[in-house]
């Protein structure tokens, strides 16, 4: 209900089934550097400019990191926010699932050009038989599936199996309703933005690493870029990853992620990868997908957009408001958390898109 996000985002262990993601010994130092100016930073709106404080707090927003080089340069928290506070990060998990498949590129375990059923053969008789991790990492698989937030049938039955809804007796769990997803076009050939295809790579990283998926992202990740608190993963009943949307962060440990994307992997990501987000992807993908009027000259590469509007910028964007902007050539990482009381908007993605572009680009 609207009423209860605000607090239940910040406290998602008190109700679903949660995996720690266990964080680095010693924290990476973030230079304490505040410019409170930049909260005077106008952001150009269709409604008119407005402030960045104003625009944070008109539009349910818990905490807005700003980081540029190894600087910490703004940290807002709404009132009643901690800043050791974990915060569901929705789909902005999705771009930390396609991280953690360069982790493993890296390390040799996994070919994002094999077909997805090579490490998990219990889809081949789904719609998933024929579709190569590298379909799934950039959203380009058609399947039975409709995104609904209203929320749909489908939505509801996929939320069922992940254990984000009380189940009723019978219902499957994740991998059993992946299972039961049956092709409904040709893959590679639209961007379609179906969160279970990133739940089916969760389970391609499971079983290429031999661990559990918050075990992964410890050993691959977290626990070697400076996290300085445990991250939190929502499983179903049979401990299973909902590695599209179930994982909370704090916002310092969110802008050290997007610190490592902005300056190549930083060792634990394959240098390689990184670089494939920034330059390839199918505009012709996009252009006939499902948010082609999100960015105009967008692409979506491995689970990041990229808007297309400045080079080399980068992005994970989830529902209810959380973002995560990485701008290369300025040097800066912005991360945002929201409670927003609606699921999604375009046009609210799109306001906190320039308001991370207008930050940025002051401080270049």
């Amino acid at each position: 209900m609207p009423e209860h996000v605000v607090w239940s985002f910040r406290h998602v262990r008190e109700l679903i089934p949660t995996a720690q993601v266990d964080p680095a010994t010693a924290p990476l130092v973030l230079h304490p550097k505040l410019k409170p100016e930049l909260g005077d930073v106008t952001i150009e709106l269709p409604q008119g400019p407005q402030p960045l404080n104003s625009f944070l707090t008109s539009t349910n927003t818990d905490s807005f990191t700003v980081v540029s080089g190894e600087n910490l340069v703004f940290e807002w928290l709404a009132p009643g926010v901690g800043d050791l506070q974990p915060h569901l990060i929705f789909s902005v998990t999705k771009s930390v699932t396609g991280m953690l498949v360069g982790a493993l590129v890296l390390d040799g375990k996994l070919d994002v050009d094999s077909l997805a059923t090579k490490y998990v053969p219990e889809i081949a008789g789904s719609g998933f038989g024929d579709a190569t991790v590298r379909n799934l990492l950039d959203m380009a698989v058609s399947y039975q599936f409709e995104e609904d937030y209203s929320p749909g049938p489908d939505i509801v039955a996929y939320r069922h199996s992940v254990g984000w809804y009380p189940a009723p007796l019978g219902a499957p769990d994740l991998h059993d309703f992946i299972v039961s997803r049956q092709k409904e076009g040709e893959h590679g050939k639209s961007f379609r933005y179906l969160s279970p295809t990133t739940d089916l790579v969760g389970w391609v990283i499971e079983a290429a690493s031999g661990m559990p998926y918050a075990t992964a992202l410890s050993h691959y990740i977290w626990s070697k870029i400076g996290t300085e608190a445990p991250a939190h993963m929502t499983v179903d009943r049979q401990g299973s990853p909902r590695a599209a949307g179930g994982l909370s962060v704090i916002p310092r440990d969110m802008v050290r992620f997007g610190m490592m994307i902005r300056d190549g992997g930083m060792g634990v990501i394959d240098p390689g990868f990184i670089a494939d987000i920034y330059e390839n992807g199918s505009a012709e993908q996009w252009a006939a997908g499902d948010f082609s009027d999100l960015f105009v000259n967008g692409v979506y590469r491995s689970f990041c957009y990229r808007p297309g509007e400045d080079p080399a910028v980068i992005m994970g964007i989830g529902i209810h408001g959380q973002m995560l902007y990485v701008d290369r050539p300025r040097g800066v990482v912005i991360a945002k958390q929201s409670s927003w009381p609606i699921a999604d908007s375009d046009e609210l993605h799109i306001d906190s898109y320039h308001a991370c572009r207008a930050v940025a680009r002051s401080l270049s």
